[in-house]
């Protein structure tokens, strides 16, 4: 059976956004002054709110370090200065459960001088197998007139080797032989690497290099057909083996030529578009749209299973291989003026230096990297707008490590400032003291919020992964425009964007052709602001220096402000009722954005309130029997990018009732609107008794039940209805994939542990994909949850005339209720450990990787607490100043801790079950001398998934405790 991999779409690397990263630039977790894997999991949160969806890891395998990592000694292990394997894997997964895929380098051309097989090869006899895993010759005339790649170190592709009396071949560094692949067991190594990485869960690989796999005399030994037989080989054995993977190739070469590694589909996935991307500094300097439309000119069509890569900025150079002489002379002129910041055949220099750290600039590049053609690339620390260092040896500048803060080291490291792999930058521009991540955290117009917003928004359009590309020609060549179209065949979902770039650094007027357009509402993408609508005429536009728009082009515009017009008009043959299917489907459309965001600012199960929304949109089935309601479903996409589901059943009221609905329940209604024949209001269906009880019959499962209801006043993140004395049935409001733990729980304690401390299981409500939208339990009567029985003990303390002889009256009872409290929770984890064959509650021994994991979560929990309280401590009273000093002070012994818990038997911690999740006072009621234990659903804030996991009883009891 072929490996499933984390992404569930084939073409998941369509619509990514990858973010390059080396491992040991981003975060030190053990302050020796080089990343390493513990550092990045602590900062796959930070990651994921960028809103990166791919991780491509530059090589972490043992190296001498020569090249960046790039000569590699080893290819099935992780260089001991980042971990080890275990670390790789904790990794992997928690980049998994943020939906992260993960990408790492295939370095198959080369390897290390250091390498054993090389070591081998020169010591073995001539011909031998050990010497043919690499390239010899007797001779250093072999393959003459190859050109040399780096220039700058590297006079000849040839190095003569003392130990083997042979020449060996390098298309790159000295340091760095290139492997035989006309040996099949240099290909056997290779799949064997392949499949180690991806069968541990890796997404993708990147393979570097791969024109120059294959020599052969006579040629320029780049692009050898019998590259493209090795490629295939690869990719077939992945297509046999795993499934949703991706391959990506780096082939600096022009587009016709890098054509051929897509093959009809079946050779890479991907491949990198190096030519565009110093053709966009080159139009941005020219202030000319020509070098981009030229470009892409020459680009071919690719087969529809690939796509192309684009990028701004990389760990490498700004490579100037692919252009011709007067424009490498221009670049160089125009952006590395000093020859301190050029090398080989490129420029070495991060994003911002370029451009002169020009705001404006940097945010027209960037609009450029996400609306083209192309899966972007971001490089990492560009998002902050981070600088170089020229002074630093090769393409080392552009590789010092990340800056988290304005603490030592950047908040990269603990260690040391003098052991840090590079110094950090510290110059007055681009100084971590104020580009940092800390910094622009906190300010809402920071280069790092405008970039997590524009990934947010490019996510919510699938047109720029995989639509088509359109360039118009208006007669102002300052300004890039283009078209970028997609239809799904699927749905017949469409999405058309006109993109509009000013190159230039003044103010720009154009006049576009959208005449094929006419009659379509352009709304502008950041702001959702409609323009005026296209006509036959041509569109005219003005621009500001560097600016740029993403225009929607929409068949009709519906804004997703809160609604504060009047009443809507609606057309009605009889006043009641009005039927809410027909009324959603004519309306629902241009409604639904109108009136959500306000409508959910006003109910207190809605937990967002603190967030902006940017969209809303709702969907819904058929009208639910013997009501004229439906189950509707709101999407809501707030302007950091995230979306929600929320459940609001809606129906239709008319008449004199309406009237009364709209005074009483006023926030239950989203709009009132006026009929031919009188009001009506559309609302919320929980306050219809009709629409009640067909929760009831829909829900319950076995015995009928008293259909009379009432709404509980209690409403927190879902609406409860309460049935006679019988029921009570919880109608969740935010919605997660899957059931609900809260009903798996119960469904498990009454049915199979029958477990009696809890309101029975009745039934349930599911929609598509198993989703829970309600939960129907016994009801119990009780007094109270356990704060309110324990603030009601204090009061009688309190009221009473002698109260030491009450306290002490009182602590006892106490005592025997906590005591009680305690043997019930004890139960209640014993019948979690019940012995089943259900997987979801078999329980599970313990494993090293789960106490690493344990040790990870807490290693994050007191990074993340400590940083909090240093950023936030002059704002601290003088009183607690200096205990805040002093904890501040037991960072580093309070990380070693964590370490011991990684290290520590696991068959000291017993058994991992599910637990309860969310376990406190507030949820157990006190009901006739005994507790009861509610609410399983764990902490809602957190991935249903997340809460399913199986875990230590005592996390429960800590909590309880706390």
């Amino acid at each position: 059976m072929k490996k499933q991999c984390s992404a569930t779409d084939p073409l998941w690397y369509k619509d990514a956004i990858i973010y390059e990263i080396h491992v040991r630039a981003f975060a030190d977790s053990n302050g020796d002054g080089i990343g390493d894997f513990q550092g990045l999991i602590t900062k796959l949160d930070y990651l994921q709110s960028l809103g990166v969806t791919c991780l491509w890891l530059l090589p972490f395998f043992p190296s001498p370090g020569r090249d960046d990592g790039y000569d590699i000694a080893h290819y099935t292990d992780v260089n001991p200065a980042y971990g080890n394997l275990n670390d790789f894997k904790q990794f992997l997964n928690a980049a998994h459960k943020r939906n992260i895929q993960v990408m790492i380098e295939l370095v198959i051309n080369h390897t290390s001088d250091q390498h054993p097989w090389f070591q081998a090869a020169r010591s073995a006899p001539k011909g031998s197998p050990e010497r043919n895993m690499y390239v010899w010759s007797d001779t250093d005339k072999l393959y003459e007139g190859v050109r040399i790649i780096f220039t700058d170190t590297e006079k000849s592709n040839w190095t003569w080797d003392e130990v083997a009396q042979q020449y060996y071949w390098h298309r790159f560094f000295s340091h760095q032989p290139d492997l035989n692949f006309d040996n099949p067991r240099v290909m056997e190594e290779v799949l064997n690497a392949m499949r180690f990485w991806m069968d541990m869960g890796v997404d993708g690989l990147r393979l570097d290099a791969i024109p120059y796999l294959i020599e052969r005399d006579g040629t320029s030994c780049e692009n050898v057909p019998e590259t493209h037989v090795k490629i295939k080989q690869i990719r077939a054995a992945i297509d046999d083996e795993y499934e949703n993977r991706l391959v990506l190739a780096e082939a600096n070469m022009w587009p016709a030529d890098v054509r051929p590694y897509f093959g009809d589909g079946d050779e890479c996935n991907m491949a990198f578009h190096f030519p565009l991307m110093p053709r966009i500094y080159m139009a941005l300097r020219q202030e000319d749209r020509l070098p981009i439309t030229d470009i892409m000119a020459q680009t071919p069509e690719i087969p529809p299973n690939c796509q192309w890569g684009i990028f701004l900025r990389n760990h490498d150079e700004l490579t100037l291989e692919m252009v011709t002489d007067e424009e490498r002379d221009y670049m160089n002129l125009a952006y590395a003026a000093d020859a301190r910041m050029r090398i080989n055949v490129g420029i070495r220099r991060r994003l911002a230096p370029l451009l002169d750290n020009n705001r404006h600039r940097i945010e027209l590049l960037n609009s450029l990297l996400l609306s083209m053609p192309g899966t972007p690339i971001l490089y990492y620390g560009d998002e902050i707008g981070m600088g170089d260092n020229i002074y630093l040896g090769d393409r080392n500048g552009v590789r010092t490590p990340m800056q988290w803060n304005s603490d030592r080291n950047a908040g990269f490291s603990r260690a040391d400032p003098a052991r840090l792999y590079f110094p950090v930058i510290m110059d007055g521009t681009y100084g971590y003291q104020s580009v940092n991540v800390e910094a622009q955290e906190a300010n809402p117009s920071s280069l790092l919020h405008w970039t997590r917003n524009m990934l947010a928004l490019r996510k919510l359009f699938q047109v720029f992964g995989r639509g088509t590309l359109q360039f118009l020609s208006p007669d102002n060549r300052k300004v890039l425009t283009y078209i970028r179209d997609y239809h799904d065949e699927s749905d017949g979902h469409s999405e058309t964007v006109l993109c509009v770039c000013n190159l230039s650094r003044f103010a720009q007027p154009v006049s576009v052709d959208l005449q094929q357009f006419a009659g379509r509402q352009p709304v502008e993408m950041l702001g959702y602001v409609p323009f005026p609508k296209i006509t036959d005429q041509p569109y005219p536009l003005t621009l500001a220096p560097y600016s740029f728009l993403w225009l929607e082009l929409q068949e009709s515009f519906t804004t997703a402000a809160p609604d504060t017009s009047g009443p809507t008009h609606v057309a009605a043959a009889t006043l009641d009722p009005i039927a809410i299917n027909e009324f959603l489907d004519q309306h629902a459309a241009e409604l639904m954005p109108a009136v959500l965001p306000g409508f959910l600012a006003r109910q207190r199960w809605f937990g967002a309130k603190s967030r902006t929304i940017a969209s809303a949109q709702a969907s819904y089935g058929s009208a639910l029997d013997g009501t004229n309601a439906v189950l509707l479903t709101a999407s809501v996409v707030y302007t950091s990018g995230e979306t929600e589901l929320y459940q609001i059943p809606v129906a239709i009221t008319a008449g004199a009732a309406a009237s009364r609905l709209q005074a009483d329940s006023p926030n239950k209604v989203l709009k009132a609107f006026e009929t031919s024949e009188g009001p009506a209001v559309l609302h919320d269906a929980t306050v219809d008794e009709a629409f009640r009880a067909a929760l009831l019959r829909m829900a319950e499962d076995g015995d009928e039940l008293p259909d009379q209801s009432r709404v509980s006043s209690a409403e927190q993140s879902n609406t409860s209805i309460i049935y006679g004395d019988r029921a009570i049935l919880k109608l969740y409001r935010k919605l997660g994939q899957g059931e609900n733990p809260d009903v798996e729980i119960s469904r498990f304690l009454t049915q199979q542990a029958h477990f009696g401390n809890i309101p029975a299981y009745l039934g349930q409500l599911r929609g598509e994909g198993g989703t829970t939208l309600a939960f129907l339990q016994a009801f119990a009567p009780n007094e109270g949850d356990g704060w309110e029985w324990m603030l009601a003990q204090l009061q009688t303390v309190f009221a009473a005339s002698d109260i030491k002889d009450a306290l002490s009256e009182k602590a006892k009872a106490s005592l025997d209720d906590a005591a009680l409290l305690g043997k019930r929770t004890a139960e209640m984890h014993l019948a979690l450990a019940h012995e089943t064959d259900d997987p979801a509650f078999t329980p599970m021994a313990f494993t090293p990787d789960d106490l690493a994991a344990d040790s990870t979560r807490v290693r994050q929990q007191i990074t993340v607490s400590l940083d909090a309280l240093n950023a936030n401590i002059s704002r601290l009273p003088e009183a607690v100043m200096g205990r805040a000093v002093q904890l501040l002070s037991k960072r580093g012994e309070l990380l070693d801790r964590t370490h011991a818990l990684a290290t520590a038997s696991p068959y000291r911690f017993g058994r991992r079950t599910r637990v309860h999740g969310d376990y406190h006072l507030g949820q157990v009621l006190r009901s006739a001398d005994d507790f009861l234990i509610v609410d399983f659903e764990g902490e809602p804030a957190r991935p249903v998934e997340e809460r399913r996991q199986k875990q230590s009883p005592l996390r429960d009891v800590a909590g309880m405790l706390r």
